[in-house]
């Protein structure tokens, strides 16, 4: 693969036009640029990192995947890690016991195969119910190497998002923060799931501990990703935590009602599965 049809690829998953991948042509003109695409022009190592820091991509992802070995072991890490994830929401241990298997059979190198491995782990940790031990030292192991990241990509946010429970509410915040500030403004319908999902969590962990007063950021932050189709469940119960959060601030029953609504509305659509988890936490913060 080029460094054109790798950048082309990368605009177009973050769903960008070339003059927003270029802020607006200032780290190259958006015609030049163009060319590179097409792989008609060259690009100065200088304006490559900066278009890379732009736009939030790992210069060492872009690099490694120029080399056609390279790509094929993205390609085999990605769908490891994709079947990871769907695993896990499923709740099926024995298929995460499954992806283990095939990472050891896999041509992947020792050092990838151990990274790997570290994650199977640290997903299985995370499926662990409240009475079984955990393994601290797993879990701070996970801790430090997600909050030691300089930059993010989408499967490091994935790995937050779940493991978030691992860390003080304080660590969250700090983490999330970083997420925030490096991908409020990405267009990419799996990335701000992603955000609002963090941001959920960042107000109900500070509901737990009665710090409602501090999330004012994360609230303004998540209002500013455009309410898509694919986004309405999750901003619904955004605003639902919204509700309860301002009903503490304000013991203005409104507010509580509204909370009940939302509760109402998922119940009627069919969930009433996660209705049932909202009716509790009403009754847990009434």
């Amino acid at each position: 693969m080029t460094i054109g049809e790798l950048l082309k690829e990368y605009r177009i998953t973050q769903g960008k036009k070339q003059k927003e991948f270029t802020h607006n042509g200032a780290i190259v003109s958006q015609s030049y640029y163009s060319k590179i695409e097409k792989n008609a022009h060259h690009i100065t190592a200088d304006s490559l990192i900066e278009l890379l820091h732009y736009n939030n991509i790992p210069l060492w992802d872009f690099f490694s995947r120029i080399n056609q070995s390279d790509e094929i072991r993205h390609q085999q890490i990605k769908e490891f890690n994709n079947m990871l994830v769907e695993a896990y929401y499923d709740g099926d241990i024995n298929k995460i016991k499954q992806v283990k298997e095939r990472v050891i059979k896999s041509s992947l190198s020792d050092k990838d195969k151990q990274e790997e491995l570290f994650l199977i782990e640290a997903w299985l940790e995370a499926m662990k119910g409240p009475t079984e031990k955990p393994n601290k030292e797993l879990r701070a192991q996970v801790k430090d190497k997600i909050f030691n990241l300089p930059n993010f990509n989408p499967s490091n946010v994935a790995l937050f998002c779940n493991f978030m429970h691992f860390y003080d509410l304080d660590s969250n915040k700090i983490i999330a923060r970083r997420i925030i500030d490096q991908y409020l403004n990405s267009k990419n319908i799996k990335m701000q799931v992603a955000l609002i999902a963090i941001i959920v969590n960042i107000v109900v962990f500070s509901l737990k501990e009665k710090r409602e007063n501090e999330i004012t950021f994360f609230i303004e932050s998540a209002k500013k990703i455009k309410t898509r189709p694919e986004l309405v469940f999750y901003k619904i119960v955004l605003y639902f935590f919204e509700n309860i959060v301002n009903y503490h601030l304000t013991k203005n029953e409104k507010y509580y009602y509204k909370s009940q609504n939302i509760k109402n509305l998922l119940v009627k659509i069919g969930m009433t599965q996660y209705g049932k988890v909202l009716e509790n936490l009403l009754t847990t913060y009434k």
